[in-house]
Parts: structure tokens; sequence; C-alpha cells
């Protein structure tokens, strides 16, 4: 080896190269941990008002804050749906929402903090708080029986789904394109410390019937997620997949495949007002 290059990157040996790999890990880990939160929030730029149809500013769970909501009641004999959305998402999309009330289901959704008109800042941590904020005024405030409620939890949004299932009572739960942890999507095993939305892990203790919709051609959240916490799920279950869906086209774009998506939410609510939901392990 020429004298400048020993000079630059001095003698190769196991012990330099582990060197330099806990290096590379410890600067990793520093970015996972501090930084976590802003690669994985994205709120959009809001473009809904307080004044907009059906939205509702309550309280936050810390003082002088609010979460804005979004609310339509079910039909006589309809579940409503405890709305979690996706990542680059607000309460901007409920126009797609407004389909499922249209079917008959009641149609609460909110914002995480920092998103749309809600306060504070997005992390896993506001977001578990935020829901179960939510839980309580859709329960009390609007008379929801935990009977009558599914929770329903879009890409990110299966965390604090995921979440709320370990904590309050409801008639069932649907993800969609789900993750089974936040480290796990960018890694095969959580590599760091303080992983987000572990759902893989909480979803064991979890008996309350579930339905999985996951795209074949997710490039975002691979499907094996689905499929993962499916597997571990200890309940009743069932896992549609998607043929030829992705992450962000999951619904489908004619009005036929948008109706047969909604389908499947009111056949999985009329399963469980039947109490006969078949398994599923695909």
């Amino acid at each position: 080896m020429s004298k400048w290059k020993k000079y630059l990157i001095g003698e190769l040996s196991w012990k330099r190269l582990a060197k330099s790999l806990i290096s590379i890990y410890v600067i990793l880990l520093v970015i996972a941990v501090s930084l976590a939160d802003y690669f994985i929030f994205l709120p959009p730029t809001p473009t809904y008002t307080e004044q907009s149809d059906h939205i509702a500013l309550i309280e936050g769970s810390e003082a002088n804050t609010k979460i804005a909501t979004y609310y339509r009641p079910a039909k006589p004999g309809m579940a409503t749906l405890l709305w979690s959305h996706g990542n680059a998402e607000d309460l901007s999309s409920t126009s797609f929402l407004d389909l499922f009330h249209q079917a008959g289901f009641g149609i609460y959704a909110y914002d995480y903090p920092g998103y749309g008109l809600s306060d504070g800042s997005p992390s896993d941590r506001s977001c578990y708080a935020a829901i179960e904020r939510v839980y309580v005024d859709l329960t009390l405030t609007h008379k929801i029986a935990s009977k009558d409620l599914i929770l329903v939890g879009k890409s990110v949004g299966s965390g604090p789904t995921t979440y709320l299932a370990t904590q309050k009572p409801a008639a069932g739960m649907i993800l969609i394109n789900p993750l089974s942890s936040i480290y796990r999507v960018a890694f095969r095993f959580p590599i760091f410390p303080r992983d987000r939305f572990p759902n893989i892990d909480r979803i064991k203790g979890i008996t309350t019937p579930l339905m999985v919709i996951h795209g074949e051609e997710d490039g975002v959240i691979p499907q094996s997620h689905g499929k993962a916490l499916i597997a571990a799920h200890t309940g009743k279950h069932i896992f549609h997949d998607l043929k030829g869906r992705g992450h962000n086209d999951i619904y489908g774009d004619s009005p036929e495949e948008i109706q047969a998506f909604i389908q499947l939410f009111l056949d999985f609510s009329q399963t469980l007002s039947a109490e006969t939901i078949s398994t599923s392990k695909k």
C-alpha cells in the first residue's frame, strides 16, 4: 500500500473494519432515534377549515390543545368506523370516507397531532394519546357503544389503531396496507431501540376480530407485513389479498373497484353481527 493510501485509510484489519461498522451503526442509531419522527410523519398542507362540513375541534389530551375530527352518524343498525388515515393524508380526504357513509356506516376520522388543524407535533406517543381521546369523544359524547364500533387503520394509521385495540373494546378491527413496525419497513428486523408502532408485538395479545386488506404489489409496505400480522393474531381473522393493487391505489380507480372495496367492509360488518367470522392463514 502506498504511503498516501496508508495515511488516509490506515492499515486494513478486522479490528479496523469492526470499528468502522460500529461507528456507522452509532451514526445511524443517532439518526433513527433522534430524527425518526421527522422521517416517519409527512403532514400535508391542510386544505380544510374549521368551517368545513362535519369538522369539529375537540379538546386534546394536553391542556390548550385541539384535535380536528370529522363525524357523520351511522344509519340505524350500522357500525361506526373510527378511521386512522395514512401518512401524507389529513381530513381533506373525507370525500372518500363519505362513500362509506353513503353505504350506511358512521364515520369518525381525526387528524394526528401536527396534521391538519390538530395541535402539537406528530409522534407515535402523541398519536396514541390522540386516538384514546377521540375514542372517549366517540363513545361518551356521541354515545357509540363499543359493540357498534370498528377500528380502521390505514398504513401508518395501523399503529394507533392496533395500540387502541390493546386498550379499549371494539366490535372489530380493519387494517389496510398495515406495517408490522416502523423499523421493519426499512429492515427485516428492528435493529435499533425504541421501534415505533410495534404492531407485530401488540397484535399477539389482541383477540378483537381482525380483517387485513393488503395490496399484492405494495412497494411501500410489503404485503408480508399484513400476512405477518394475521399469522400473529390469536383471534378470529380474515386476510384479503388485493391482486394488482399497490400502496396508494389500494381502493381502486374505477367506481366498480371502489364499490368492491367498500363491500369488504360491509361483509365484515355483517359477519361481526352474525358472529360467524372464519379464520384465514393465507
